[in-house]
């Protein structure tokens, strides 16, 4: 069974075994608590060393979680549980809507004493800003039917360098990047060509300096040329077959009375 404010309330008054230290009463929620950003976070973006180095806050400075990547914010809160609670965290609504994920984590084992790690991904293409001291999770108490008999809790939490023995980095980061790359190289390659296209215009502007393109512009003058010269020529043929033929119209009747006086000579000389 969840927790309400009042159970909650009542188990964070200062004294030993105190739920919630400090504890904020603006922060209580109907059957949950807000917890803060504390001083200490990490964030994960390459392998560009071996060594990992976790940045510290002053009261109320901010810092940017970029896009793609991880990112470890240790609580400002330390969490006392008593042998019959556990508890489980989750994001606020508000850095869901910004494009935050938070990673799944086990729940907080009843006897459990430390502060709260919240594992946060940026899966958006923006940055998003956080800042000491500001709510950025949520934390729900479950009362178990009877308190545990196991000794078994999680390694108190101090700091976030005592958690982690690596860096980190998301693979959607190295995604990202590998795409950038991909994509300024297409854009420099399609630079060249208009570079390249932009040269090829400027030869052909020059007049005479490609003389292929105006060996083959004279070409097509010759053949226009030759095909009006061949046409005229066969104009010129028509024309004389014309001729021809009128003038052998002509000479047929001559012919024919030449040849007939000279047959009437022929006979007076008889």
């Amino acid at each position: 069974m969840l927790l309400p404010s009042q159970d909650i309330h009542t188990l964070c008054q200062p004294g030993p075994g105190q739920l919630i230290n400090p504890y904020d009463s603006e922060n209580l929620r109907g059957s949950s608590y807000d917890l803060t950003i504390g001083e200490e976070y990490y964030v994960g973006q390459d392998f560009s060393g071996t060594k990992l180095s976790t940045e510290k806050l002053e009261p109320a400075q901010a810092f940017w979680i970029p896009p793609h990547a991880v990112c470890f914010i240790l609580s400002t809160e330390t969490l006392e549980l008593p042998k019959e609670i556990s508890a489980k965290v989750s994001l606020r609504m508000s850095y869901i809507y910004a494009g935050l994920v938070l990673t799944s984590q086990p729940p907080f084992d009843p006897g459990y004493k430390g502060r709260a790690i919240v594992m946060l991904h940026n899966l958006s293409s923006e940055p998003i800003s956080m800042r000491r001291g500001v709510r950025v999770a949520t934390i729900e108490f479950m009362k178990l039917s009877s308190a545990t008999t196991l000794n078994k809790v999680h390694n108190s939490v101090e700091t976030i360098g005592g958690q982690l023995s690596r860096p980190l980095t998301s693979s959607l980061s190295d995604i990202a990047n590998r795409s950038t790359a991909a994509q300024n190289q297409v854009q420099f390659l399609a630079g060249q060509m208009l570079m390249f296209a932009a040269l090829i215009v400027a030869v052909l502007a020059v007049p005479g300096f490609f003389s292929f393109t105006g060996l083959l512009d004279r070409v097509n003058e010759q053949r226009t040329e030759l095909s009006e010269q061949k046409k005229q020529l066969q104009d010129y043929k028509e024309a004389l077959d014309a001729v021809r033929s009128r003038l052998d119209q002509k000479a047929g009747p001559a012919e024919a009375v030449s040849s007939g006086q000279s047959s009437s000579a022929s006979g007076g000389n008889q």
